[in-house]
Parts: C-alpha cells; structure tokens; sequence
C-alpha cells in the first residue's frame, strides 16, 4: 500500500535497526512520511547518506538557480528569494506527474523532501503507485509492453525549456528526437517486483517499435490509472514534514501556489539502479 508515518525515529542517533526499519517501510510503501521533524540540514544529509549515494539533479550540475550555500547535494526548490535574488528552483507553478531526473542512465532511487517555508495553501504533492498502475493494466496491454523500452523525451525539461546541450528539434516526429531508453516495464532492484515506468507524462514520449497511434493510446491508458485517485497518496505540507519516496517505482505532481506566497522546500536524492526488466 502507497503511503506510511514513520513515528519515533531518532534523526540524531540514527541507529542501524531504525534505519534499516526505515528503509523496509520506504521499499514496501514507495513514499514515507515523517511528520514535524524539527532536523537541520546537517541531519538530513547524514540521514541522506546512510541510505545511498548523492546524485545531483542536472540543475545543480549547471550551477542555475537552487544551489545550497553550504551542502552542495541539497537542492532548493520553491520561489524563496534573498536580496532581490532567487533562491530556489522549479518556481510556483503546478508540476505535472514526472519520476526525477529520469534523462539519467542511472536515475535516482530515494528522494527526500523537507518542508521549510510554506504557503496558506496549495502546494501539495501527490504520488501514483506504479506497481498498482502496472496490475491495474489488461493482461493484452501487459504482454504488448512488458519487454519493451521507452524513448523520452530529453529535449525539454519540465517547464518546457530546451535543455542544456540540446537543441530545438527539427523534425516534428518524435520517434526522431533525442531521447533515451529505459524498459517500460521496470523490475525494481530491492522488491523485485514489476512496475510501469514512463518519467513523465509527456506526449513526446514513444514505445520504442510501435506506431505512434499505438504507443500514444497505450501511454494514455497508463496516464489514466496514474490519474486515478485509488493507485494515489497526497501530501498536505505541515511545517518541517519531511517525505521520503522512491523514484523507481512512483511518480509524483504538485499543485502551483500564489506567487505573492513563498514555498521553500530542501531535497537531497540518491543514486538509483540502471533501469531493467526481468521476464
């Protein structure tokens, strides 16, 4: 089931047997939650730490808007600003449903999420469960994808921006467009178990060997379960509520939140597997 509090964890001992409780719970539930928890960011990168490898997302890499003062692995995000300037990444606006840095050969496996400013409202953040989405799916849909890899989109980020080292397209069949390939039907590298994985919803993605017409309803298809409420967990933001979720087998969105409000948010991730599927 998507979704579980961790109660009672001890962010200054962190002892063995309770991280490794913690990270049972994050493996069997995709998406973690530790309600006030009143760290600071040493903690949390310590905590980080235990559980992986950092991974910067590309933003960092860039040296663009979200860099940290002190921890280089921890990334900004919201609509912060000091001295006139900007202070975190990703803006206000609402964020479609997306798994991180999915353009990596290797992309993320935890991220962890810590709320330090927050707005009157909106901003929430929502989870799909991928194993669900995958069940969910009809037996014909399952053996027409399971195998095969998907080509997404690298052009553009999330915001529709041409990323760094990219260039406009100049084609308008996506098939033609750079990308890169990961298996549609992912067996995740601790459970072992089968998900859907897409990175985005976006329409310049394409399964790899089918007509587009196909590719493009099936993509719909997974988008409509991930789009329901059941394969769900929301996030209401309470100060200092840290969530934890893993990007191998989830995606995520957010509500936008008025501009004139500040929403300030501090993540570190870490390294996940190269994506694969075992039959």
């Amino acid at each position: 089931m998507l979704g579980a509090d961790i109660v009672g964890f001890d962010f200054d001992a962190l002892l063995p047997e309770q991280v490794a409780a913690v990270r049972a719970a994050w493996i069997r539930h995709g998406v973690v939650r530790f309600r006030g928890t009143q760290i600071t960011d040493e903690q949390h990168m310590r905590f980080t730490a235990l559980l992986g490898e950092f991974v910067k997302h590309p933003r960092q890499l860039k040296g663009e808007e979200g860099a940290h003062d002190r921890y280089e692995e921890i990334l900004i995000i919201g609509n912060g600003k000091r001295d006139g300037k900007v202070v975190g990444t990703m803006a206000n606006n609402e964020a479609q449903w997306h798994t991180d840095t999915y353009i990596y050969d290797r992309p993320p496996a935890a991220a962890l999420l810590r709320a330090m400013q927050l707005p009157s409202s909106g901003g929430d953040t929502y989870w799909a469960d991928m194993y669900a989405v995958y069940q969910a799916l009809p037996v014909a849909v399952r053996k027409v994808i399971e195998g095969r890899l998907i080509q997404l989109d690298i052009v553009y980020d999330g915001s529709n921006r041409v990323r760094v080292g990219q260039q406009e397209p100049d084609s308008d069949d996506i098939r033609l467009w750079a990308g890169i390939r990961h298996p549609i039907v992912r067996t995740h590298g601790e459970s072992g178990r089968n998900c859907v994985y897409i990175g985005s919803e976006k329409r310049s993605n394409w399964i790899v060997g089918l007509p587009l017409d196909e590719s493009n309803a099936i993509l719909a298809e997974i988008m409509d379960h991930v789009r329901n409420p059941a394969h769900q967990w929301m996030q209401v933001w309470q100060p200092h509520d840290m969530v934890m979720w893993d990007n191998r087998c989830t995606m995520h969105r957010r509500n936008g939140w008025s501009a004139e409000e500040t929403r300030i948010m501090h993540r570190t991730t870490t390294r996940g597997e190269r994506p694969h599927y075992v039959c």
